[in-house]
């Protein structure tokens, strides 16, 4: 207890130096908390715009190098890996097709994509008028569909949001399709390509929506995919996944391991491990960036110690020559520099967190807040602090009390 007492002493004894060493390491726990928490955020944020879902998404395609008898993947499929896989939360069957349609001045080509199953986690948008289609729809042949927001823009000549557009009936190629609700504009990057396309159920894309033409031979079956999709859980290998995959699939499609596989397993669409180099290297940049400032801030806090410290070589000095030891020197201004940095780091990380709170309030920048680096700037000043007050005081407790007390 005397040793805490004499280490308040000291701190309080200068109340200005104290206020000066809080303030230098408050302000570099609060920038790097602060850095942390929005490059956190920002990270997260740059993460779902370029990948979505596809970072944690199975994608089974048919192999267009590779010829196979048994034809893209299929409804029966989909059915047999739900069974087969692990830690699979969602799927759905997606089937792609095209047909002409009529504008407010132009007729176009629209891609129709039929949808069975999750879709809506596929297509990453909120719904700007109407609703979205049931279970019961995707399971069957009614004719309703959805309208993406740049195809909206195209059919409606209100320009309400596509408001105008539900309960109308759409033209493709001949049949129709009651539109009975229009998407907002997709929220991440490959989930981009539904904005001008229309999604309609599944076989009733396959089977009204069709439009290629007579001379083209349509082989696809009624049940077969253009594509599948199995939405993991975040914590699974995604290798070890696309494998077993790839061996059910073969199995099924009696495809030998020493062949080339009839199916890829990842979306050409998403690019994802391009995005995946870009993002690391922004992060990389970014995190270089907050770490320069965390050792720039903390060589201030280090020169402050150093100088606060070098200032008490007199105090130091007529301590000894009164009969205190060294290591009771020692402790002492090692203890005033543990509270002065259980202070300032409890300073700092509050300023930090607020600071954080309060750019995402007003400017909306996402936040997300990292323990572990909030914990390394706090632990870093609070050594680096000690260290140099220790030496300081080791240097002064080994001047001549002679020459120390001249200042």
């Amino acid at each position: 207890m005397s040793m805490l007492r004499f280490a308040l002493w000291g701190a309080t004894a200068y109340p200005l130096r104290t206020l000066a060493l809080i303030l230098s390491l408050a302000s570099a726990v609060a920038c790097v908390v602060f850095s942390a928490s929005v490059l956190g955020g920002f990270s997260e944020r740059l993460e779902r715009l370029a990948f979505g879902g596809y970072a944690t998404t199975l994608v089974i395609r048919a192999n267009g190098l590779v010829p196979s008898r048994r034809g893209p993947p299929s409804l029966d499929d989909q059915a047999r890996l739900l069974q087969e896989l692990e830690n699979v939360e969602s799927s759905a069957a997606w089937v792609e097709t095209s047909a002409p349609l009529q504008g407010r001045s132009e007729t176009r080509a629209v891609r129709i994509v039929g949808a069975y199953g999750d879709y809506r986690r596929e297509l990453d948008a909120d719904l700007a008028a109407g609703r979205w289609l049931t279970q019961e729809e995707l399971g069957g042949l009614t004719r309703v569909c959805l309208v993406g927001a740049t195809l909206a823009d195209f059919l409606d000549e209100e320009e309400g949001r596509g408001a105008g557009l539900i309960g109308k009936e759409l033209s493709l190629g001949g049949p129709r399709c009651e539109v009975v609700g229009v998407l907002n504009y997709a929220n991440t990057r490959p989930a981009g390509r539904f904005n001008d396309a229309i999604v309609a159920p599944f076989l009733s894309a396959r089977r009204f929506f069709d439009a290629r033409p007579e001379s083209e031979t349509q082989t696809a079956g009624p049940r077969e995919a253009s594509w599948l999709s199995f939405f993991m859980a975040p914590e699974v290998d995604m290798q070890d996944v696309r494998f077993q995959a790839d061996r059910l699939m073969r199995r099924m499609a009696g495809v030998p391991m020493s062949r080339a596989s009839p199916y890829s397993y990842d979306d050409p669409d998403a690019d994802i491990l391009e995005q995946v180099r870009q993002r690391r290297a922004l992060s990389r940049l970014l995190w270089t960036i907050t770490g320069a400032a965390l050792v720039a801030s903390l060589i201030g806090y280090g020169g402050i110690a150093l100088a606060a410290t070098v200032q008490r070589r007199r105090e130091i000095a007529l301590r000894l020559a009164m009969g205190a030891d060294m290591r009771g020197i020692l402790a002492q201004i090692t203890v005033e520099h543990v509270l002065v940095g259980a202070v300032a780091s409890a300073v700092g990380f509050s300023v930090g967190l607020g600071a954080a709170s309060l750019a995402s309030r007003l400017w909306d920048w996402p936040v997300r807040l990292d323990l572990s680096v909030g914990l390394l700037a706090v632990s870093t000043g609070w050594g680096l602090g000690i260290a140099i007050g220790v030496l300081a005081a080791w240097r002064a407790a080994n001047t001549p009390p002679s020459i120390a007390a001249k200042g």
